[in-house]
């Protein structure tokens, strides 16, 4: 009986520490096809190119949307800029549209752990 308990107690253990060790996993997201085409959208606004702009704007969030099926949280943060941008972009108003890429752009860098694991 107690051989029993404790192979149960054993079993369940090693699936907590599973869920653990996944839960703790850090989310290597990677958006550098979305950069690079943030990077196409500046030099678009710079030159004054409406329809290669919204053409990339548009690029993009199909992308980000596409990426969104594994509930990214960085992508939900990013998605309005470039949605801003894309409207600030239609208006003709590249400068504020070249400032919401960016703003994008430093969104989809990872951020660092503010917690170290305690003291």
């Amino acid at each position: 009986m107690n051989l029993i308990k404790l192979g149960l107690v054993f079993c369940l253990s090693l699936f907590l520490l599973g869920n653990v060790l996944a839960a703790g996993a850090p989310v290597n997201e990677d958006f550098s096809l979305v950069l690079s085409l943030c990077e196409d959208m500046v030099e678009m606004a710079k030159k004054t190119n409406k329809e290669g702009f919204i053409e990339s704007v548009d690029s993009a969030l199909k992308l980000s949307e596409a990426m969104r099926r594994n509930n990214s949280m960085a992508i939900d943060r990013f998605r309005p800029k470039l949605r801003a941008a894309k409207k600030a972009g239609k208006s003709g108003d590249f400068y504020a549209a070249i400032g919401f890429v960016e703003e994008a752009k430093t969104l989809m860098k990872p951020a660092t752990a503010s917690w170290d694991g305690g003291s």
